[in-house]
């Protein structure tokens, strides 16, 4: 006997009529994807586990206002990295400022090289050593794609900080794959 495939829009209004089946298909099908976010943004699976879980019960609590299925995806993972970040707002520290001169807002890298050798697993490990608010603001901009501006709403800082705080991020992982080749 074939199962049968149940549709992402199906699973959706289950949720929204709080059927803890599609509450569970849900959470089976983006379980990975939100697990991924968390180890991006935290240092250890305790954390990221924590997050995955606070990320569920949001998304199960708004779950009713979501208008477009086909967007699903994308909501849940700005839930993800929203609760990522409300995570590490919570640890003292998390988003120091620093200041830099401002002639370093644009970052180069004069070799224009690619690091397709490197094992993406090594350059994720690169990526969990940095300082908490230095990690959060790379993900934030160079892996999620938000601007300087939207980086700065988002941590509640100012926008010349997260652009130090990419630098040092930069900096600081230009050091490790120098040193790893």
């Amino acid at each position: 006997m074939m199962k049968k495939k149940v549709k992402e829009r199906d699973i959706v209004a289950g949720c929204k009529a709080d059927k803890p089946q599609s509450q569970r298909l849900l959470y089976d099908m983006y379980c990975r994807m939100v697990m991924g976010i968390a180890l991006r943004y935290t240092r250890n699976m305790t954390d990221a586990e924590d997050i995955v879980q606070e990320t569920f019960i949001k998304i199960f609590m708004k779950i009713g206002s979501l208008r477009d299925e086909n967007s699903l995806t994308s909501w849940i993972r700005t839930i993800a990295t929203n609760s990522c970040i409300d995570f590490l707002k919570t640890k003292q520290n998390a988003f120091e400022t620093t200041s830099i001169d401002d002639s370093t807002n644009d970052i180069k890298d004069e070799y224009n090289r690619t690091y397709d050798d490197i094992p993406t697993q090594q350059l994720l490990a690169f990526v969990q050593e940095l300082p908490d608010g230095v990690r959060v603001v790379f993900n934030l901009h160079a892996i999620d794609g938000y601007s300087y501006e939207e980086v700065a709403k988002m941590l509640g800082c100012t926008e010349s900080n997260v652009r130090a705080q990419y630098f040092r991020a930069r900096q600081f992982l230009k050091e490790k794959i120098e040193h790893y080749e």
